[in-house]
């Protein structure tokens, strides 16, 4: 057993370090389309600036392109129309 990025691959939760890399990158989409929910719920400065912080998180450290990131945010909007 042996650590990676914080979590051991014990091949009971994780197998590979793949499969940290996509939890983390998994973990970044999901971070992200909530900050966009909370933005869209609450439309403030604080929101817009965390909602942002998210954004550059996806694109620095996971490769996301700014058209990729802006397809998250549309599906977001997409699904809380849907929603009602």
């Amino acid at each position: 057993m042996r650590k990676y990025k914080g979590y051991y691959i014990d091949g009971v939760v994780f197998k590979t370090e793949k499969e940290i890399d996509d939890f983390h990158r998994n973990s970044a989409v999901e971070s992200y389309r909530k900050a966009v929910e909370i933005f869209a719920n609450h439309p403030t400065m604080e929101a817009s600036v965390y909602c942002d912080e998210k954004a550059e998180n996806l694109m620095k450290y996971h490769g996301f392109t700014c058209n990729e990131v802006e397809a998250i945010e549309i599906d977001v909007y997409k699904t809380m129309a849907a929603a009602g």
